[in-house]
C-alpha cells in the first residue's frame, strides 16, 4: 500500500482533523477571536491562536512546546477519552467575559495567559489541575484537584479548597461517566454571572448495597 495512499493520509492526520482550527472563542466585542491548531496536518500538539477580525492577522499566543512536555495525568487522560480527544499539548481553555484572560493545563500545571499582551506564566496552586474556569470579571480561577473544587485570585494569591470530598468515592465539580459518555455533559461546576457563586456538582460513586426480600408465600421466589 503506497504511503500516499487514502487509509494511510486518514490515519496520520487522523481523519484529516489536525492543522485545522478548532475551539473557536470570539471574545470582547469581537475584535478578536481565539482557537486552537497545530502547526501541520500530521502534527497532533495544539497551541493556543489569537486571529485580529479587523486585519485577518494570525498571532501565536500560547506554544505548549515552550512550557512544560504534555505528562497526561489520570484526570485529564479520563477526560480526553471522554471527548474523544486524540490531540495533545493544549486541548481545552477557557476565558473570562471580557477574552482578556485565558486559562488552560498543561501536564496537570495550570497557566494563564494575558491575550493582549501575549504574557503567560504558572499559577502556584495544588496538582494536578483539571478544568480550570475564569470568574466572570477574571478575578479568580476555580478548578479541580484531587476531588476537590479549588479557587485562586488570578494574581497567584489565596489558593483554597471551596469544597472537600466528604468520604472516599466523593467528588467534586467534575461530570462523572455517565453524564459524560450518555448526556454529552462534560462539566461539572458554573460560576454565577457575579463572580460571587459557584453552582457545583457533587458526585458519590459508593457501590449501592443490594438488599434481598422474601415471600414467605412462595419461598421459591
Amino acid at each position: 500500500m503506497s504511503s500516499a495512499s487514502f487509509p494511510r493520509r486518514s490515519a496520520r492526520t487522523q481523519g484529516f482533523s489536525l492543522g485545522a482550527p478548532r475551539n473557536f472563542t470570539v471574545v470582547g466585542d469581537g475584535a478578536r477571536v481565539l482557537f486552537l491548531r497545530s502547526t501541520s496536518g500530521t502534527d497532533r500538539t495544539t497551541a493556543l491562536w489569537a486571529l485580529d477580525t479587523a486585519t485577518g492577522t494570525e498571532r501565536l499566543l500560547v506554544d505548549p512546546a515552550k512550557l512544560a512536555e504534555d505528562q497526561v495525568t489520570a484526570e485529564e487522560q479520563a477526560r480526553r477519552e471522554r471527548a474523544r480527544e486524540r490531540a495533545t499539548g493544549i486541548t481545552g481553555y477557557s476565558t473570562d467575559r471580557d477574552g482578556e484572560q485565558v486559562v488552560f493545563t498543561l501536564s496537570g500545571r495550570l497557566f494563564i495567559a494575558e491575550v493582549s499582551t501575549g504574557d503567560v506564566h504558572e499559577l502556584p496552586v495544588r496538582q494536578p489541575v483539571a478544568d480550570p474556569r475564569p470568574s466572570p470579571d477574571g478575578r479568580h480561577i476555580a478548578y479541580l484537584s484531587a476531588g476537590q473544587l479549588r479557587v485562586i485570585a488570578a494574581d497567584g494569591s489565596g489558593d483554597r479548597a471551596l469544597a472537600e470530598p466528604d468520604g472516599d468515592n466523593v467528588t467534586w465539580g467534575a461530570a462523572e461517566f455517565i453524564a459524560a459518555e450518555e448526556m454529552d455533559r462534560h462539566r461539572g461546576y458554573w460560576w454565577a454571572p457575579s463572580g460571587e457563586e459557584l453552582l457545583v456538582t457533587r458526585v458519590d460513586e459508593t457501590p449501592v448495597q443490594h438488599w434481598y426480600l422474601g415471600d414467605p408465600a412462595h419461598p421459591d421466589r
